[in-house]
């Protein structure tokens, strides 16, 4: 136990001299200056101190998901005989075939668009059939579906890109390669077009110059195609083919490229490329039975060469089919140098209110008082109670705070029958101190501690007030007291209310200086001062009767975020570990550790409860964290280290 008191200036206080009846009396008595009570200050503040070091820069690697587009026209029969563009993607898998972050996908396209891996069964694999693909690659039909070729290979991006976590998606890099050796059919043109010196009317199409009528597929709706042809046209042709509309014209295919592009910042993706390859070869399109494809290479240049402009790529021309070659576009999967992005400490049993520091004993994010003032759960009660979970007062696997911010969407926290959705998971997955159901609720991700990337955890920034969902809203100022409401969470002040000029919070202190091991690890050293500690668990539960606790008296629960991401991503989401101890502190009587002081170590050594344990702490995956309960007999059920317990000296009188 340790305290400091200091005395504060004398104030002087005079007594007022009395009257009785008519007569006026004087007395030098009393005239002497009042003492004011010593103020007392207790040792109250917890220090986080230690070294933490950056994971291996291999666990950056950015995956790379490579998609072929691969024309199997009719023509290919002619200007590829041999099927080297069958050998050219097999060059490809072979290649990377043994690297586990590189996976592929396959689109072959004339007709009939097939997709590899079918749909349904994830869009990119590090094991593809090869021999399916080859066989389909290999065969030659009719058309040349650009259009819907470019449709099959959005929908395969955006389905793999939705299933993926947000934290992939910032990383994976997506490779398109787009083969073919003509230009695009059917194709369909519901206006006028420009023809080289000249103009197509309504539903005719220039092909080299000159106006050819469109097919009869451009006008007939797609319901009819079974019975509107002498040969019946499936319906699952032509995706993106709608009756009368332009179709495989240069505008709607530079058009779906750009809509493929635009998944990266939709979605926050790493980087998309699409790169073309043209095959025109001269003496190929001099046999006549290449005369019926309309062999064009001044139109399927300048169309190849757009798309590759449009999709941030590389346009490549072969003159011979046996020089088909994809191997040139780099594929390898980047490293890049992991770096510190965010340190953040917080003491979940204590609140800034704005103006003072609350205890809140079960760590729910609402002060005591407030929990008393609602009727809900201040701390732990015993098995079986109805505050065995302190923090979700009615068992319906919401907390507290939560349900009392969520009223106005139909939650109560003393009701378990609102709100009329039950809590699906009460996990916190991902560690940010949110449950998995309530992250459904708020649309945040469970995967991931901070789902919009701000370096502040879900779970705080509710509790702060801020939106959970908005990047931005960190370099907000929602009191408008001055203070970017990341720099308030960080040094665990509110950012919501703003402080009259009476209280000057202690504001936790932040000193990181990196260094390097001999073994070449590049790590930190971490020093958090001024982590304030209330004496928590007073008083008894408003839904309970009698000495009804399970909670031990001045219990802190004290989190320490390390967030890391690959140097220069700013948008990425980063990996973060989150260390955990349970301190003490009573009235300045307790104070476990009595130093006040918690180093911090990656791994703790498993030792006796008496002897203390070592003050450490475990940095663990956000995602593997897992609370214990603030419930006495049921710490060890977490990964929060047990700091509160201190062996004293015989006849201490330590409670």
């Amino acid at each position: 136990m340790r305290f400091r008191s200091s005395h504060a200036a004398t104030a002087l206080f005079f007594a007022a001299t009395g009257l009785s009846g008519a007569t006026l009396s004087c007395t030098d008595s009393g005239l002497e200056p009042a003492r004011e009570a010593p103020a007392t200050f207790y040792d109250d503040e917890l220090r986080l101190t230690g070294d933490v070091c950056l994971s291996p820069d291999t666990d950056a690697v950015f995956p790379v998901k490579v998609l072929f587009l691969v024309d199997t026209s009719d023509s290919m029969s002619v200007t590829d005989r041999q099927d080297y563009r069958t050998k050219a993607v097999d060059a490809v898998l072979d290649s990377y075939k043994d690297n586990p972050a590189v996976s592929f996908g396959v689109v072959a396209f004339s007709s009939q668009i097939d997709r590899f891996p079918p749909a349904g069964s994830g869009g990119f694999t590090n094991a593809p059939d090869r021999g399916a693909i080859d066989t389909r690659i290999s065969q030659a039909d009719s058309m040349t579906d650009y259009q819907g070729a470019l449709s099959v290979a959005y929908e395969m991006i955006s389905e793999d890109i939705v299933a993926s976590s947000p934290a992939e998606r910032a990383r994976t890099k997506y490779i398109i390669v787009f083969f073919s050796d003509g230009t695009p059919d059917p194709q369909c043109s519901a206006s006028v077009t420009a023809c080289g010196t000249g103009q197509c009317p309504a539903h005719q199409h220039c092909r080299a110059t000159v106006c050819q009528d469109d097919f009869l597929v451009c006008t007939v709706p797609r319901k009819d195609w079974s019975t509107a042809f002498t040969v019946a046209i499936p319906a699952t042709m032509y995706p993106d083919l709608g009756a009368g509309a332009d179709y495989n014209l240069t505008p709607q295919i530079l058009r779906a490229v750009d809509d493929i592009m635009g998944l990266q910042d939709f979605y926050h993706v790493g980087e998309i490329r699409l790169h073309t390859a043209f095959l025109y070869d001269p003496t190929a399109a001099a046999d006549p039975l290449a005369g019926p494809f309309g062999l064009d290479r001044p139109g399927g240049v300048a169309l190849m060469t757009s798309m590759a402009e449009h999709g941030l790529g590389t346009f490549t021309e072969f003159d011979s089919a046996s020089k088909i070659d994809f191997l040139s576009i780099n594929y390898t999967p980047y490293i890049e140098e992991n770096g510190l992005a965010g340190v953040l400490a917080t003491n979940l049993s204590v609140i800034d209110t704005g103006d003072g520091l609350e205890p809140d004993s079960d760590g729910d994010g609402l002060t005591d008082a407030q929990e008393r003032a609602m009727g809900t759960c201040v701390k732990a009660g015993l098995p079986g109670s109805k505050c065995s979970d302190p923090a979700d007062s009615d068992g319906d696997g919401y907390t507290d705070l939560f349900e009392e911010r969520n009223r106005a969407s139909g939650f109560d926290p003393l009701d378990p029958n609102k709100p009329l959705t039950p809590c699906a998971s009460k996990s916190d997955s991902d560690g940010d101190l949110l449950r998995n159901c309530e992250e459904d609720f708020l649309k945040t991700d469970p995967r991931l501690p901070d789902s919009d990337g701000d370096r502040i955890p879900d779970g705080l920034e509710f509790r702060a007030g801020m939106d959970p969902l908005d990047r931005t809203d960190a370099f907000g100022d929602i009191d408008r007291d001055g203070e970017r409401n990341l720099d308030e969470v960080t040094a665990h002040t509110n950012p919501s209310v703003a402080s009259p000029p009476s209280y000057q919070p202690v504001r936790y202190l932040y000193d990181v200086a990196p260094f390097t091991k001999v073994t070449g690890e590049r790590c930190y050293h971490l020093d958090v001062r001024h982590i304030k500690l209330l004496t928590t668990g007073k008083g008894a539960n408003a839904l309970t009767t009698g000495n009804d606790t399970n909670a031990k008296l001045g219990v802190n629960r004290v989190l320490l975020y390390f967030d890391e991401a690959p140097v220069g991503r700013v948008l990425d989401y980063g990996n973060v570990r989150v260390a955990c101890a349970d301190v003490r502190f009573v009235d300045g009587a307790v104070k476990s550790p009595s130093d006040g002081v918690v180093p911090l170590i990656e791994r703790c050594p498993q030792v006796p409860a008496c002897p203390p344990p070592p003050p450490c702490m475990d940095f663990k995956p956000a995602g593997s964290f897992v609370q214990s309960p603030f419930s006495e007999s049921q710490w060890s059920a977490g990964d929060c280290k047990n700091l509160t317990s201190i062996c004293p000296p015989p006849d201490a009188g330590v409670p």
